[in-house]
This record gives C-alpha cells, structure tokens and sequence, in this order.
C-alpha cells in the first residue's frame, strides 16, 4: 500500500508541474526572440557604409541549427523566432566591379571582390537582441586551393593516412606557373576553451601575448601562423599550370591501391583499394626523408619515396634547433587543420613565435611562422564534423568566412571546391570550368569521395 501511495504520489507531482518547468512555457528560456545584425564594410577602408544584400547565416554551437537571411536596403537582417543560444555569424556578399564603383566612388583593382564577416561565440537571448559585423573586402583569387583529402581512408582496409593530398586549381583564363607557391599548414588552438592569459574570446591564441611580440591585436587580425611551409620547386617557368588546370600534391605520389613495402621492409597490404587512391601520377609529394636525414632524424617507415614524382622543397619545419617533431606531411584526420597558399620574396624574413602559452623557451619549445594576410591568395578552415567538438577559426574572415568538414575520419571524403559554371576557351578549345570562389568554404566546397583531379559529383 505505501508503495502505491508513493508511486501515486509522484505521479501527482509530474501531472502537476508547469508547461514551463520543460521549457515550453512564456518564461522559458527557448522562448524564441527577434534578432538583429547590422551588418557594414570595414570602416577603415571604405568608411562607414552599410552593406546591402549580404547573406548573414547564425549556426546554433550546440544543435547545428541555421538562420539565413539577406540584409535589408539599409545593412540589417532581421531574423524572427530565433531560438536563444550561443551561435556562429559569417557574413558574406560578392561584388562585381560596376557594384564596387556605384557603392565606393572608384573602380576596383579587380573585376570582382569578395566581402566576409564573421562573430563568434555571439550569445542570442532575451536581454540580447542585435550584433554588428564589419566585413572585410579581398578580391578573388586566380589560384585556389581545389580539394583537400585529409580525412584519409579505412585504417585497416585502406590506406590510413597514408593517401592524403591537396589539389591547387588555376582558377582564370591564363596560364600561371606553380614554381616558387608555397603552401602553409597552419597552427592554432583546436579546441574553444579559453584562458584569460593567452587566449582571445573566440577561444584562439592571443598572438600579441606570444614572448618577443611587440605589435599588439594586429597579431591576430592580420596574420596566421604556419606549423609546417612547404614550397613548389621550380625555375619561375618550369611548372605551369593551364586555364582550368590543376595539381596534386601528395603526402606520398604512389598508387595506394596496390599492395606496398614501407621504408623498413615490411609489406603494406589494401585489402580495399576502392577505398583509397592512385597517386601516382601527381605532380609533386612530400617527401621528409631527407630532410629528417639532414636534421640528425631517421626517415619515417612511411614516407615511402616514388622518384618518379618531384619532390615539394620543405621551406619550414619549425626554427633551426627546434624542429617540429612531426616527421611526415600529416593532415590530422578530424579536420582541425588550417591551410593556405601564398608566395613572398623571402620566408626565411618572416619571423617566427612561439605560441602565447609558453612562458619559458626550452628545448622542446616549438615556433610557428608568421605570415601575412596580405600575402595570402586562398586559405581555408577545415573544421571537427561534430559540433561539439568545435575549433575556433585560424584565418581572418576576409580570408575565410566560415569552414567545411567532411562527415568524420578515414571516411575517403574530402573537401572539394564547387562548380560555378562552365565557359568557352579561346579558339574553340572546349570548355573551361570555373570554381566557386567566395571566401567562404561554407559556401564554396562540398564533401564527397576523394578525386585527384575531379570535379563536383
């Protein structure tokens, strides 16, 4: 009987509870709220303008959730029924040069130019209703980065690791050489915890608080940190790379599809070769073994040579006497990597620093080297496929907006850039493809099987 009463009891108890006590009542706090984002061009450069028809998307951290809304004739997007919560805004428009010349008053230095913003960590509540996001300009580049394998195929039935790549795209009409292109994988916190002492509110390195740095904030806004430089080798003409054209650059250039021997003899056997790729054929690889050689290292049983394909030139593997302990061009599979291309006169000028959290240099002390922004020509973020497990951004917006991920780790997904249409080559030459290009890999890649050299499926 005392059991039936109890059980009576808190049956009671549950039937009387308020609508509210689950989050569904007026004074709930997922009670949706109108939101506001003013959205305006980088005051510094183009003065204080509102941007129109920017497409401004808010993703909820914690669900995945998306709003996306055009901005008004006046620069604001007004977003209803917004569930409150911590969110992620990138905004972004393109501008052809006519648009650039009615909006500013002056023609532009190309034919057209991206716009991109981005705020992290914006809290969405019922005392917090509006933001404002300034998008910075850069023009859009010749040279993209194309398609990223990083996610790498079945440990055990693939490749592992082993077959990662990165594809560059000559994006225009003409014809560009590869020689002397670097390509930086950059370095950076993975993870959105912050610390007051070396971290900026998005969770990211605070650079200015690295030992030696003297430039305060505009370490963070106008450069990023590379762990690894590598460069395309190269007389200046020795590589070109056609309208439409691409190249491959592979962790190792071997046909991963067929059975191998690592460096110290032993057997690599795929038991699945569809899941994993033929590079064989690629255009450079990322050979270390003799550099590791040259540093006092041994080379690493799977950096397996093919001398058939030219090696990439290896321009920074941390400062001299602090070498990185990475012994291989490795992509981390989850997709907390950054990577950009960019050419300048001389890496070697650039400095280096260590990152802010270190207090005392040792020797286990790593450095990372800085580049600027204004000699970067594409970047992307790549990004953790769980949105729990969420990494604050490396690159500035105006490089990046957003960031991509493929749907999980040894996958064979990559990243692949998206079409945007084709066009007519001169002379009757076919066809060339032109890839999306907008600064913003939310928008420009999907996710799809790895492909050296293909397109959108």
């Amino acid at each position: 009987m005392k059991k039936l009463l109890s059980f009576l009891t808190i049956l009671l108890m549950l039937v009387a509870c308020r609508d509210d006590d689950f989050g569904n009542g007026s004074t709930s706090t997922l009670q949706p709220v109108a939101y506001q984002v003013e959205v305006s061009y980088e005051k510094s450069v183009y003065g204080n303008q509102h941007t129109k028809k920017a497409t401004v998307v808010m993703t909820n951290n914690n669900s995945g959730d998306t709003y996306t809304l055009d901005t008004d004739a006046n620069g604001y997007a007004n977003f209803q029924n917004v569930i409150p919560g911590t969110y992620k805004i990138t905004v972004s428009k393109k501008m052809l040069a006519d648009e650039f010349l009615a909006t500013f008053g002056y023609q532009s230095a190309s034919t057209e130019m991206s716009f991109n913003g981005v705020q992290e960590n914006a809290i969405i509540s019922a005392n917090i209703q509006k933001t404002s996001v300034e998008v910075k300009g850069a023009r859009v580049g010749d040279l993209l980065i194309k398609q990223i394998y990083y996610a790498g195929s079945h440990a055990i039935q693939g490749a592992s690791f082993r077959d990662q790549f990165i594809e560059i795209y000559n994006n225009s009409d003409q014809v560009i050489y590869a020689d002397g292109l670097y390509i930086g994988q950059l370095y950076g916190k993975v993870n959105t915890a912050t610390n007051n002492t070396y971290s900026q509110a998005n969770g990211q390195f605070d650079w200015s608080k690295s030992i030696g740095m003297t430039m305060g904030n505009a370490a963070n806004t106008d450069y990023a940190y590379a762990d690894y430089v590598l460069r395309i080798p190269g007389n200046g003409t020795q590589y070109p790379i056609l309208p439409g054209g691409s190249i491959v650059i592979a962790q190792n250039g071997v046909n991963h599809k067929s059975p191998l021997v690592d460096n110290t003899g032993n057997p690599i056997n795929i038991q699945n070769p569809a899941l994993t790729v033929d590079l064989s054929t690629s255009n450079f690889e990322v050979y270390l073994g003799d550099y590791n050689l040259s540093i006092g290292q041994p080379v690493y049983k799977f950096d397996i040579q093919n001398p058939a394909v030219p090696d990439m030139k290896i321009a920074y593997w941390g400062r001299t006497g602090y070498w990185s302990p990475n012994n291989d061009f490795i992509m981390d599979n989850l997709g907390r990597d950054s990577f950009v291309i960019f050419r300048v006169d001389d890496l070697d000028a650039l400095p280096d620093y260590s990152d802010p959290s270190v207090v005392t240099v040792n020797s286990n002390t790593r450095y990372f080297k800085q580049i600027p922004n204004s000699v970067i020509i594409d970047g992307v973020d790549l990004q953790h496929n769980n949105p729990n497990s969420q990494r604050p951004k490396m690159l500035s917006a105006s490089i990046d907006a957003a960031s991509i991920a493929c749907d999980g780790a040894f996958n064979s997904q990559a990243v692949i850039r998206k079409t945007k249409e084709l066009v007519d080559m001169p002379n009757n030459a076919g066809k060339r493809r032109v890839l999306v290009d907008t600064n913003n890999s939310a928008n420009d890649f999907v996710k799809q099987t790895a492909n050296p050299r293909g397109f959108q499926q």
